[in-house]
């Protein structure tokens, strides 16, 4: 395999062309980070202090401490069991060298730089691509408006999305040579340690499509090679009990803390036209995020909130969809000869997946109701995302149209030089209007980085206005407070199960209620039955150790269900096994390849 994977080293044109789009990627998307007026995506408001805040567990604790809690935010949560959280994320690591917003924009780029080569790797080894049509494949999946566009906003969280191509190559990948047992040993660790990643670096319910994309990459790779399927299934069964164990902890106390915050009471949003449905895919997958915005929104039924323009940010460009068309035109007598014909499971699965974003999206009164009763589904307030399916499909399949040797190389060199002009020309109003001020967590960061502040709590905040209104805060921590109200999608976009009592502004240690002090004991949101508390209840007053502790940013002691207990030994026990198997995997076929080089040598 060592030899197969030497080959796909990329020429330097490759290279020469990968360094200017990811300078064309900085000049076009560095700009929001932050915009000339200072401001960042609104959804960095939660982002940014998250990244500080984990800074702060780090400097007190260590990296091998996960924070179960943080006393930052609402007067006191969970964090580690949070879907949303990624204190072991690379943008997370990043900060414990540089500022939250340097870490942010750093991590974007350094994963656009990931899908690129994902794809490039790709495209060339499990679909025997050119290194130029494979080019026009990793081009068009680095600058898809899904990635670019969230990371605008502040989702960093879709940054493991862009990770789909290296674990489809990882699966589909065939052992070759000598070894072939270890090979498949160590491809199929490293798959299941993207996998790990996607639930530490809060990829959350978006892992189930971007699975499903994968599974869609395998199909397509099957009717090239039969048989590529069934090693994937195969092979992902396995990586997928190597990340349930390593992940393990975290899976088993975020499925506890979802049982308290149920998500299915929102209306689940859809079109009802086919052809206007039709006209959504299709606008949103290939043209720009506001013209898609503002020619589709119209067309939403049993929608809560309006959609906002990076809701519909999936933009390929019309260079994909060209290439596309192109291609299967080029193609359309193909499958009429037998020996090209896709098998029947395949073909099955892969028009199966392809069709449930559609699903999804199409609204009536009888198949919402449908939709709602099944898990993930029901919970789910913005269909459109599933979408992403189609993202890594679609950007092989231009790189295939490329590939064709109908297809002259300039334009695929042209497509390569227009998807990037076409993002840089992109009208981006929306988020040029973005309002979140960064400085004051930055200002934070460098005063605890110098030494000129002591991180800790020692007061709750109650941000709300004369008339009574609400004012969400999760700036606080950086006075030394933290605010009774503060945003959280796992309590509900609008703080719908949240509750603020008994928390009252004052000290901490005030006491609220008789035998309570003023701060929340997080353990009660997660095992209430085991602390012997119910959920939002503060600090007793004989636990006020307990309390100084969490106000401090260190460990408090609380119990777990035995489930936990038993989680907790398997993702420790797991990770030290992952490691130990990565080094002497590497090891034995790294000797491998020197023995074998000797043996021809001689």
């Amino acid at each position: 395999m060592t030899h197969r994977v030497a080959a796909l080293l990329p020429p330097p044109l490759v290279v020469g062309v990968f360094v200017l789009l990811m300078a064309a990627y900085h000049f076009i998307f560095g700009a929001y980070f932050p915009l000339p007026n200072g401001l960042m995506g609104h959804d960095y408001s939660g982002t940014l202090p998250g990244l500080m805040d984990g800074f702060l567990w780090f400097r007190n604790n260590g990296f091998l401490t996960p924070p179960w809690f943080t006393p930052s935010f609402c007067g006191g949560q969970v964090s580690f069991a949070d879907p949303q959280a990624g204190f072991y994320s690379i943008p997370q690591f990043l900060t414990f060298f540089m500022d939250p917003q340097s870490a942010a924009y750093a991590a974007m780029l350094v994963f656009a730089a990931l899908g690129f080569w994902g794809m490039y790797v790709l495209a060339r080894s499990t679909f025997a691509l050119s290194p130029t049509a494979a080019l026009v494949a990793a081009t068009i999946f680095m600058f898809n408006g899904f990635y670019s566009h969230r990371l605008i906003v502040g989702h960093y969280g879709y940054q493991p999305f862009m990770l789909v191509p290296w674990l489809a190559w990882l699966l589909c990948m065939l052992p070759g040579g000598d070894k072939t047992r270890a090979q498949t040993m160590l491809l199929t660790l490293c798959a299941g340690l993207v996998l790990a990643y996607w639930v530490q670096g809060g990829l959350g319910t978006l892992m189930v499509p971007a699975g499903l994309s994968v599974l869609a990459l395998s199909c397509i790779a099957d009717f090239r090679a039969p048989g590529t399927l069934s090693r994937v299934l195969m092979r992902g069964s396995s990586a997928s009990l190597i990340a349930l164990s390593l992940s393990a902890s975290r899976l088993v106390s975020g499925a506890a803390l979802l049982g308290q915050f149920e998500r299915t009471y929102y209306p689940l949003p859809g079109i009802g036209d086919p052809l206007g449905l039709f006209k959504f895919v299709l606008h949103a997958l290939f043209y720009s995020s506001q013209h898609a915005f503002d020619t589709v929104t119209p067309l939403w039924k049993n929608i809560q909130w309006t959609a906002m323009p990076h809701e519909t940010a999936f933009g390929l460009t019309f260079i994909a969809l060209a290439l596309i068309a192109v291609g299967a035109l080029l193609r359309a007598t193909d499958f009429a000869r037998p020996h090209l014909r896709p098998r029947l499971i395949p073909l099955t699965l892969l028009i199966i997946i392809v069709c449930l974003p559609f699903a999804l999206l199409y609204y009536s009164p009888e198949w919402n109701e449908i939709l709602k009763r099944i898990p993930i589904f029901g919970s789910t307030t913005s269909p459109a995302r599933w979408l992403i399916i189609l993202i890594p499909l679609l950007s092989l399949l231009a790189g295939m149209a490329a590939n064709l040797p109908q297809v002259p190389r300039w334009i695929a060199l042209a497509a390569v030089l227009g998807v990037p002009a076409l993002n840089a020309m992109e009208y981006r109003g929306y988020y040029e209007s973005q309002n979140y001020d960064p400085r004051p967590v930055l200002d934070f960061y460098r005063a605890v980085k110098a030494g000129n502040v002591q991180p800790g709590i020692n007061r709750i905040e109650d941000p709300r206005s004369a008339d009574g209104g609400v004012i969400i805060d999760n700036l606080a921590f950086t006075r030394g407070a933290t605010a009774i109200y503060c945003y959280n999608p796992l309590f509900g976009y609008r703080l719908e199960k949240y509750r603020p009592e008994p928390l009252e502004a004052g000290p901490v240690d005030k006491i609220v209620r008789p035998g309570r002090f003023n701060l929340r004991n997080p353990a009660c949101l997660l095992y209430p039955e085991e602390n012997s508390c119910s959920p939002w209840d503060t600090f007793r007053t004989d636990q006020r150790d307990d309390l100084l502790h969490f106000a401090q940013y260190r460990p408090f002691a609380f119990k777990i269900s035995r489930k936990q207990e038993f989680a907790n030994l398997l993702s420790e026990l797991a990770l030290a096994v992952s490691l130990i198997a990565l080094v002497g995997l590497g090891l034995l076929l790294g000797t491998g390849r020197r023995d074998g080089s000797n043996a021809s040598k001689e």
